[in-house]
């Protein structure tokens, strides 16, 4: 894998062509004035005013791209190059995962807006404050929306009120630097918005944060329904319907990455509802569920913890350790059958092995069906995935 994310180029691409004329004729001015002192020749040859070269090679005035990549270099992240030792680059992942779920770039490059609950947005913006240079601010904002929803026919209106904490990171630099990355802008309900080359051929670990982040905002918690059951948490975004199959296609990625950790995923479906938007668009909800099959989620648990969601990992933990208080049970029938397959494999039958261990009742048929029909009992054979949690 090329481990340039953004180089030069590409950055400087994102500039009017004034300002890409500018920086290119500005590093000609540079390499020219290792051979020519004559500020007046440079000039000359760059066909542009004297003063302007003065200003560029005593760095008195730069062009605003120039000024730009300066800003991130001076940050570790120009040109972004992967490297998932790299605390900046890390940072930076942690941010563009943000933007897939909770937050978003603003159209206008002018900044990078990221919502949660304020003790998670503290965390972030604390690691932002020790590793960039970027202003950022925590505020509050209350909000009041009319949702218009179409289900069956029937359309509701429902004014939804409420109040979410808000981290802004005023740096267009970054903005920019995210967008070019691979990261939307603007409305992602409306556009196509998939995961880049670059992080779906990136390191485990790399894999590991953006969907610790992506989920840590989006993926249901996993609570007990039983007391040898999690329910199947949901993973859903939003979509304009001309632009469904994109989201599709992105799902179909976030579970790719999911299955790389071992982590089983349901078929992807379509909810009915849909959402009239201002535009007249109307949107809908594209998902998918985490199998429920607790060795599938006890993975998911090990493999990917949330991050910037620290409410919902201690909901999360506590289910975890709930389920495992539950395993005793299981522990001794796993043991149980074990002494019974070894009772048999030394020529006991089934009737003499029941009396002999002094078995309850409801044994019997089990031991029938563990020896003749090579039933075993649950979880057996992923019993190994209990005791890594």
């Amino acid at each position: 894998m090329n481990k340039i994310v953004v180089n030069q180029e590409k950055f400087i691409s994102i500039f009017s062509s004034k300002a890409r004329k500018n920086t290119t004729q500005y590093f000609k001015a540079i390499e020219l004035s290792e051979n020519i002192n004559n500020k007046s020749e440079i000039a000359r040859i760059i066909n542009q005013p004297v003063r302007t070269v003065i200003n560029w090679l005593s760095e008195e005035k730069i062009p605003c791209a120039v000024k730009a990549s300066n800003e991130l270099k001076s940050n570790g992240l120009f040109p972004l190059v992967y490297d998932d030792a790299s605390d900046s680059f890390n940072l930076f992942v942690d941010v563009f995962a943000f933007v897939y779920g909770d937050g978003s770039v603003k159209k206008d490059f002018s900044g990078v807006i990221l919502c949660g609950q304020k003790q998670d947005l503290i965390l972030l913006k604390n690691k932002l404050d020790f590793v960039f240079s970027f202003n950022s601010k925590i505020t509050l904002n209350k909000t009041s929306s009319k949702i218009t929803k179409l289900n069956k026919g029937v359309i509701v209106n429902k004014t939804v009120i409420g109040s979410c904490h808000r981290l802004s990171i005023y740096s267009a630099q970054l903005a920019k630097l995210l967008y070019l990355a691979g990261a939307p802008k603007g409305d992602k309900v409306a556009q196509k918005v998939l995961v880049p080359y670059w992080l779906m051929n990136s390191s485990k670990e790399t894999k590991r944060r953006f969907l610790g982040v992506l989920f840590g905002n989006e993926l249901q918690c996993p609570q007990i329904r039983a007391k040898n059951a999690f329910n199947s948490p949901q993973f859903g975004l939003h979509k304009v319907e001309n632009k469904k199959k994109d989201l599709k296609v992105l799902l179909g990625q976030i579970k790719q990455l999911l299955g790389e950790f071992g982590v089983s995923t349901s078929a992807i479906a379509y909810e009915k509802c849909r959402t009239i938007r201002k535009d007249g668009n109307h949107s809908m909800k594209i998902y998918f569920y985490i199998d429920s099959h607790s060795p599938n989620i006890l993975r998911l648990f090990k493999e990917i913890p949330f991050k910037y969601a620290e409410e919902k990992q201690k909901r999360f933990e506590e289910a975890v350790h709930q389920f495992l208080k539950n395993l005793e049970q299981l522990k001794q029938e796993w043991k149980l059958y074990e002494k019974v397959i070894q009772m048999h494999s030394e020529g006991l039958g089934r009737r003499k092995i029941f009396r002999q261990l002094e078995l309850p009742k409801k044994y019997f048929y089990k031991i029938n069906a563990w020896i003749h029909y090579n039933q075993k009992p649950l979880y057996y054979d992923e019993r190994k995935h209990f005791f890594n949690c």
